[in-house]
């Protein structure tokens, strides 16, 4: 019965198994189908989120570039700025290690003489170069000048009033009259010769009337025809000698006025030039000019130093700049003036005309409306020699 039973049971199981392979196969389909279902859905769905993930990149991307170009602006605009910040961070130092002690000095490295410009002279300046060199600028305009010449001088005789007295024969001086410092008539007695030759005697005379102020004479003396016996001059007018050298020298001319002051003393007096010298003297490389003043009183005596001042003025508008805005370089006066590069200044030669303590009359070199330095331009000039003897021109260190 047992054995039935197993029989019984082999045989049920070969005649299911076709059926249940059968189910097992369409159950592996259906998994398959289900497997590739969602695969593919997965795939449309892993291609939509890279549409969106691109989508979104994309728009990242041009976000993340504006801000990339803003922040290169910003970058480049705070690297200006840093830069200088630490340009003034070293002018700082150099200040506090080179001219500690010394605020209002000048600051070396704050100036570049000749740096990347044509001309090797100009000076470039740093904004705080600019402020410790304490530069100031002004515009080239047309004033009325005016200026007070001063002129050395010395009082003198008037040549026309003076006699030189000789004896018409050689002799021995038989008598003296008159003494140094006597006032004398014309035609008065003033010595007795005798002539060696007749061995008679004669008298010299007085020409004219005025003071002895030379005596050259002793009774019993010998003096011979080309000997000075005396010299009388008329002190009642003097004359006054005043040397102009050739910086003056066209501003002067016979009648101008000039004003008189005896040196040491408050002795004035104003009057006109009489004279004006045509050549210069070959010694003091000066020319003469020359008033004639009334001397009744004796006060102005000849040998006493005074000034003379002539005041000298423009007739009409001309072209002026500020006094100190003039230097001297290698011979020539020179203004500065703002180049076209940023805070760098040229040195421009100009000629010179009328002079006073406020302005200078410029007659080439400068136009109207031209700015320039018109404060600082000695310590420009200074940095220009100062480079130029060290070699440091062109270099700017």
């Amino acid at each position: 019965m047992k054995q039935k039973g197993i029989f019984i049971t082999i045989l049920c199981y070969f005649l299911l198994l076709p059926s249940i392979g059968l189910a097992i196969k369409e159950k592996d389909q259906q998994h398959d189908i289900k497997e590739s279902t969602i695969h593919s859905d997965n795939h449309m769905m892993h291609e939509n989120k890279n549409d969106h993930d691109d989508h979104d990149t994309h728009h990242d991307h041009d976000a993340h570039a504006q801000q990339n170009s803003e922040k290169n602006d910003n970058f480049f605009d705070d690297l200006k700025e840093y830069e200088n910040n630490e340009k003034d961070k070293i002018d700082d130092h150099d200040d506090h290690d080179d001219h500690k002690g010394h605020e209002h000095a000048m600051q070396i490295n704050d100036f570049h003489a000749g740096h990347d410009h044509e001309d090797s002279n100009s000076v470039e300046l740093t904004k705080r170069g600019i402020k410790f060199a304490g530069l100031t600028f002004d515009i080239v305009s047309k004033k009325i000048i005016s200026k007070s010449i001063e002129l050395p001088g010395e009082i003198g005789f008037n040549e026309d009033r003076v006699a030189h007295i000789t004896p018409r024969y050689p002799g021995i001086v038989k008598k003296v009259n008159k003494n140094l410092g006597q006032k004398v008539k014309k035609g008065q007695l003033l010595a007795v010769v005798e002539n060696n030759d007749s061995l008679t005697t004669y008298n010299i005379l007085a020409p004219i009337a005025g003071q002895i102020v030379e005596k050259h004479l002793l009774p019993g003396e010998f003096v011979g025809e080309d000997s000075t016996l005396f010299v009388i001059a008329d002190l009642s007018t003097v004359w006054v000698n005043c040397d102009v050298y050739a910086k003056d020298a066209d501003y002067v001319y016979k009648g101008q006025k000039i004003l008189i002051q005896a040196v040491g003393t408050n002795r004035k007096l104003k009057t006109s030039l009489s004279y004006v010298a045509p050549v210069y003297n070959t010694i003091t490389r000066s020319m003469i000019v020359r008033a004639e003043i009334s001397n009744i009183d004796g006060k102005w005596r000849p040998g006493t130093f005074i000034t003379g001042q002539i005041s000298v003025a423009t007739d009409k508008p001309v072209l002026v700049v500020s006094n100190e805005a003039v230097q001297v370089l290698d011979g020539e006066s020179i203004v500065f003036v703002p180049s076209k590069f940023q805070n760098s200044f040229e040195p421009f030669v100009v000629k010179k005309g009328i002079e006073n303590n406020q302005y200078v009359e410029i007659l080439s070199g400068l136009s109207e409306g031209d700015a320039y330095v018109s404060k600082g331009a000695f310590e420009l000039k200074a940095k220009i020699v100062t480079n130029a003897l060290g070699g440091h021109a062109g270099h700017g260190h």
